[in-house]
């Protein structure tokens, strides 16, 4: 069975790589998020739902983008077998974010090793990672960032259910995505693990071992069911 899987808010699959690497032998396919047109989550489904193939596959929305599996689950493309949110949400992630989508965000602030270490990635993390996620900051276009940003602003609480197996990655130590907003998931699947992970909010970045050996186990039940 197939991974697909789909970026947080930098929209390329660059932050993949370590998750990748332990997965080695999984069939993985990433994604990357639509750099033009509009940014909300209706609009990105539609975008993509075309790269989703008919392979059977489960669908990793890992933050910004667990709203937009769940947009694609809606849509019941053929071979969907179940959903993965890793630190994500499917509600407004942080009350902050009406005020944030409006203010500058300076890539020389928004880099900085001690507030990348605070927010997303924790103390303990390689510096590798850290460097990977500097990069991906710094090329990330400032009108897309805006764009995101706002499209999670404006995020409404669903209202369909989902009738999939659906797998919840919890890092424990999320300073972005705020622990209400990660408990709230759980209400749309009604067939849903949750797994609380020792970790930050780039879970699959600093943990990924502990991530792959999830997301295969939960594959492995699907195709076992």
């Amino acid at each position: 069975m197939r991974l697909v899987l789909l970026p947080g808010l930098n929209g390329s699959s660059a932050l993949f790589t370590p998750l990748l690497e332990t997965l080695a032998g999984t069939d993985c396919w990433p994604l990357s998020l639509p750099e033009q047109g509009p940014q909300d989550y209706p609009s990105l489904a539609d975008a993509l739902f075309e790269q989703l193939g008919t392979t059977p596959f489960v669908l990793l929305g890992e933050s910004f983008s667990g709203p937009l599996a769940y947009q694609l689950a809606l849509r019941q493309p053929t071979g969907l077998q179940g959903l993965i949110f890793a630190a994500s949400f499917l509600s407004r992630p942080n009350p902050a974010l009406a005020l944030l989508a409006h203010l500058p965000m300076p890539q020389a602030l928004a880099t900085q090793p001690w507030l990348l270490r605070a927010l997303c990635l924790g103390k303990t993390a390689d510096e590798h990672v850290l460097q990977q996620v500097q990069r991906e900051i710094r090329q990330l276009d400032q009108r897309l960032l805006h764009a995101r940003m706002a499209t999670l602003a404006s995020l409404q609480a669903p209202t369909q259910p989902v009738d999939l197996p659906c797998l919840h990655l919890w890092p424990q130590q999320d300073r972005l995505v705020a622990d209400g907003a990660a408990k709230r998931l759980a209400q749309t699947c009604g067939d849903i693990r949750q797994i609380r992970l020792d970790g930050p909010h780039f879970i699959l970045q600093t943990q990924p071992k502990l991530c792959a050996r999830a997301i295969a186990e939960f594959m492995q039940g699907i195709v076992a069911s």
